[in-house]
């Protein structure tokens, strides 16, 4: 094929931390079209590096040899290929040629319109299995300047052919030319090939002057108020400067900002819920030289949101898509980086990693995963010995994907892709650092985490201080204000009934604090709480959610603490200090000098479900961004921080702390790695004593409020074993009791239909529930079972899941879904 055959229309970018329309406010409706001549791939996909990369035959499970996925795949899409190329076609068809892809010529709007008459018959605005028609349709070649056509049969490439001119038709193209090779894509490669180029940009904002006009608006709000509104924190001088300049230079935006009270109170968040608006996010400089007043010297800091009306950044859905979704798999490092640093960001200034960025969020939080989301994001940096190392410079180059500066062959044009061996690199891009700015920001980024562990998962009130253990418990109070009109009405018709009113003015009576209801109050603190878990909805949770001591919940408070204690150790010396704000009125210091003193003289097994109390919220205090610290990484070091003092050799698990005078602002606190190695400890003995049932071999939660553990059976159950919380015979007993339990064709189902129970009119499904099959469930799973040497089983249900999604996307019209009825 010659040069110009050669040519792409499609711009597909290796992404370090580059601007994309999408995250600037373009209409989230438009993409970039795909089109012209593309290469055959041949070269396998990468596979994530905790994923394996071989899977057992289907066909024979007992044979010993591993097949490759690709290889099952590979083979359908020659089978289909087969029998939808090799018929003889009329004179009027071109020629079947094998020596290169055939290009079509394509007039948009028409063959979508003809397309869409013939083959949609359920008029669904895609083709699918359902649909009825011929699932035969002819389109003009290239060749023969459109006299002649040929046909394209089958429902997958038929689909293609439909998604690739919907894109052109949100790209406002007319006629494109069309490679046969877009229709008959090897379906892995394909879905694969738009998560990385196409999903992610697809999905990615940035809460800035030019991304707002994206964000600001929120389908999910009921309320009348639905003016622009940002609301900034207390502390972040910089970021409400910034939007109040942003706020005169859009005023079609019509934008209020509003600076949030320094303490956050449930209060306060319920009297802004008539008021909904977002919450601002980091904020970063493109040109360190140039100041923070010039607006087009400052972008967000970009995130990927989960799509629809999801518009913000969610909590563990970040991390899924962040780690085990892809992004550092696809090498887009620095779209990671900048989803873990708006994490620390929230942290710093709204107290908790939030359910999303929304002002109904604040009293909200998630589960937690932030230590393992740090370190594989910090174990794909590299460092350079010095800015003048020519070597590092090219690979820190090569990471922001600048190639054609580096004259690398994986060109990234508006008129190319990028080579096969771009595209299917076994090694991720990494991003390179000064070594000094690099220990800065793990540091920064610890910070954050010792004071989400001690002031969220380890305080008041999701500690239960007589158990030991930790439960979703968010501080909000009454009706959530997110969910959809009428979503509550059928559990409010009671207690509108017994007062004789109708439920939409009992509602509003409720909402205004008219009402005293504490068995309702009870309710709503329960359905926030089962929101707090990611697992909204389920009858697991059903008017329980915040007794319970979860399954989950406690094993990502245990890898949290022993991700502590290992960060600490490995990169910081064994002990890690910090500053910490004495609080309003000192309180943060107090709180510190009684949670100090119970300590020494209990210690943590009493103070962890032994009878004393533990209370960490101190930790609230935490200085997160504190430049003065950081600048005591760096080699000219001229900190004028008050040191901590060393800590004690004769009580090496205990804190120390210093403050240069009483009336200083800050105290600084230095604490060893082997607290957090005893605080796993401890959260390991209450999970095998509460959690664990060895009648049945698997693990339950345990309902703090009445003492007992639950009997519900939940694919959480794997949990243990991916935080690496059991015991090698408590995974062998897991595996042989959970897989008959869960494992089903395409892989593993939330619950069991026995703990959901019937169905009914008054009963209906939930999504977290039997028959539904989530990707987090799956992933924890198999790398669970990975972690105690059950790597076949892994294989298995790896396959299972793989089979169940490029099955969907090939027969439902590139569909990706969040779930699926399995």
């Amino acid at each position: 094929m010659d040069k110009k055959k050669k040519q792409l229309l499609e711009k597909e970018q290796e992404y370090h931390d580059s601007d994309h329309a999408h995250a600037h406010g373009m209409h989230l409706g438009r993409r970039r079209t795909f089109s012209i001549a593309h290469p055959s791939f041949s070269v396998p996909l990468p596979v994530p590096p905790a994923v394996p990369v071989t899977f057992p035959d289907p066909i024979a499970v007992t044979c010993n040899t591993p097949v490759p996925l690709v290889t099952h795949l590979a083979a359908l899409s020659r089978a289909e290929d087969s029998l939808s190329m090799t018929r003889r076609r009329r004179a009027s068809h071109d020629p079947i040629l094998n020596e290169t892809p055939r290009l079509f010529m394509v007039n948009v709007s028409a063959t979508k319109a003809l397309l869409l008459a013939q083959e949609d018959t359920d008029a669904d605005g895609q083709i699918t299995v359902h649909d009825k028609g011929p699932k035969v349709f002819s389109i003009p070649t290239a060749n023969s300047f459109g006299v002649n056509s040929f046909e394209i049969r089958g429902t997958y490439p038929l689909s293609n052919l439909l998604q690739e001119l919907q894109l052109a038709s949100d790209h406002g193209r007319n006629f494109i030319i069309l490679s046969e090779d877009r229709l008959f894509e090897n379906p892995l490669e394909r879905l694969h090939r738009l998560i990385k180029f196409h999903f992610w940009d697809g999905l990615t904002r940035r809460l800035d002057a030019r991304g707002l006009e994206a964000l600001v608006e929120d389908s999910k709000s009921r309320q009348k108020d639905t003016r622009n509104r940002i609301y900034v924190p207390y502390h972040d001088i910089i970021g409400l400067e910034y939007f109040e300049r942003v706020k005169v230079a859009r005023p079609h935006l019509e934008l209020v900002v509003v600076r949030l009270p320094e303490i956050i109170t449930p209060m306060y968040v319920k009297g802004i819920n008539t008021h909904p608006g977002i919450l601002a996010l980091g904020l970063r400089k493109i040109d360190e030289g140039k100041g923070w007043d010039d607006l087009e010297n400052v972008c967000g800091t970009p995130f990927v949101v989960p799509g629809g009306r999801f518009n913000e950044q969610y909590g563990w859905d970040s991390y899924f898509g962040t780690k085990a979704l892809g992004l550092i798999v696809d090498g887009r490092i620095g779209l990671a980086q900048g989803m873990l640093e708006n994490f620390v960001y929230e942290i710093e200034h709204y107290g908790k990693i939030l359910n999303a960025n929304r002002s109904y969020y604040l009293t909200r939080s998630q589960p937690p995963f932030l230590t393992d989301m740090l370190r594989q994001i910090y174990a794909n940096f590299t460092t350079q010995p010095s800015s003048n190392d020519a070597t590092a410079l090219q690979a820190e180059t090569i990471a922001r994907g600048s190639e054609r500066e580096t004259g690398s062959s994986c060109i990234s044009t508006p008129m190319s892709l990028p080579s096969p061996n771009c595209m299917t690199s076994q090694a991720p891009l990494r991003k390179v650092w000064e070594k000094d700015k690099l220990h800065a920001w793990l540091a920064r980024c610890t910070r954050a985490c010792v004071k989400e562990l001690l002031s969220v998962w380890l305080g008041f009130p999701r500690l239960d201080v007589t158990v030991g253990l930790s439960k979703y418990v968010p501080e909000g109070i009454g009706i959530p204000p997110e969910t959809e009109e009428g979503h509550f009405h059928a559990y409010l018709k009671p207690y509108a009934a017994k007062m004789g009113v109708t439920v939409d003015e009992f509602e509003k009576m409720y909402i205004r604090g008219d009402i005293q209801e504490p068995e309702l109050d009870a309710y709503f603190v329960h359905d926030r709480a089962g929101t707090e878990s990611g697992h909204d909805t389920t009858y697991r949770f059903d008017a329980t959610c915040a007794n319970l001591a979860t399954v989950d919940l406690n094993s990502l408070v245990y890898k949290y603490e022993t991700d502590l204690s290992e960060l600490i150790s490995h990169e910081f010396g064994g002990s890690f200090w910090f500053r910490v704000r004495c609080g309003p009125d000192g309180c943060y210091l107090r709180e510190f000098h009684a949670w100090l003193t119970a300590l020494k003289t209990h210690g943590l097994d009493k103070m962890l479900g032994g009878g004393e109390i533990w209370n960490s919220t101190w930790a609230k205090g935490v200085m997160v961004f504190d430049e003065a610290v950081d600048a005591s990484f760096s080699s000219k070091d001229d900190t004028t921080v008050f040191p901590p003092a060393p800590i004690d050799s004769a009580h090496p698990h205990l804190p120390t702390f210093a403050q240069a005078s009483p009336e200083s602002p800050c105290f600084t606190v230095n604490i060893p790695s082997i607290l957090f190695t005893q605080l796993a400890s401890r959260t390991r003995s209450l999970i095998h004593s509460h959690l664990w049932n060895e009648s049945r071999g698997l693990f339950f939660d345990y309902d703090c409020s009445s003492g007992q553990q639950t009997s519900y059976e939940t694919a959480t159950t794997f949990w243990p074993l991916w935080a690496r919380v059991a015991t090698q015979k408590q995974a062998d007993q897991v595996v042989n009791n959970a897989l008959p339990l869960f494992e089903v064709v395409g892989g593993l189902v939330a619950t069991t239909e026995v703990s959901r129970g019937g169905l009914g009119e008054d009963r209906p499904s939930r999504q977290w529930d039997y028959p539904f099959g989530w990707a987090p469930h799956q992933m924890l799973a198999w790398k669970g079972l990975e972690n105690y040497n059950r790597s076949y089983e892994a294989r298995r249900l790896v396959y299972r899941w793989l089979y169940t999604c490029v099955k969907a996307f090939v027969e439902y019209n590139g569909v990706v879904p969040e779930k699926f009825d399995l």
